[in-house]
């Protein structure tokens, strides 16, 4: 793949991020909190140095996952711009989906930093949804659009507890 696009996708990316994290870990968790402060529920102490941690290390994974699409698969994390090659390098060759782990926690980290059980609970049920709602569909897309490649990487990495070791089967592509 040529380096311009490369570039571009790492743009994409970028721009993704930039818009999914405005909505999903700024403006949904500050709306949740503004209500729970106007209704008057209790929060628990704030844990700030657990927060920072815990925000770092799911940035962290977030980033690789995203970037790892990009510059790997040549696409985005963005369901209407997949990477276009099948990807089992970077954090997915330990779990299938490592970018719904560092966001999940990201949005935890958030509830703990705001001392605030509903942001929590919103992680929960960001999880539920794309557990039950989005995931299977993109199990099945990538299935057809990657047959046994797919197959065996979802018959070898678990999709949220990792792997010690890092998976190196299949015919996907890997750096």
């Amino acid at each position: 793949m040529n380096a311009k696009r490369m570039v571009f996708n790492v743009i994409k990316t970028t721009a993704f991020l930039i818009v999914f994290w405005s909505l999903f870990l700024f403006a949904l968790p500050m709306g949740i909190s503004i209500v729970e402060i106007e209704i008057g529920l209790q929060r628990f102490p704030p844990q700030p140095l657990l927060a920072s941690a815990l925000l770092l290390l799911t940035t962290l994974l977030t980033l690789w996952s995203a970037f790892t699409f990009a510059l790997s698969g040549f696409g985005t994390p963005l369901t209407i711009d997949p990477p276009r090659e099948f990807v089992t390098s970077g954090p997915y060759a330990y779990v299938r989906h490592p970018f719904v782990i560092g966001v999940v926690g990201q949005i935890v980290a958030l509830g703990i930093a705001l001392g605030s059980v509903p942001v929590i609970g919103y992680a929960a049920v960001i999880l539920i949804v794309w557990y039950y709602g989005v995931r299977p569909g993109e199990e099945r897309a990538l299935l057809d659009r990657f047959g046994d490649d797919a197959r065996a990487y979802f018959q070898n990495v678990r999709g949220f507890r990792p792997r010690t070791t890092p998976y190196n089967g299949g015919r996907g592509h890997r750096p």
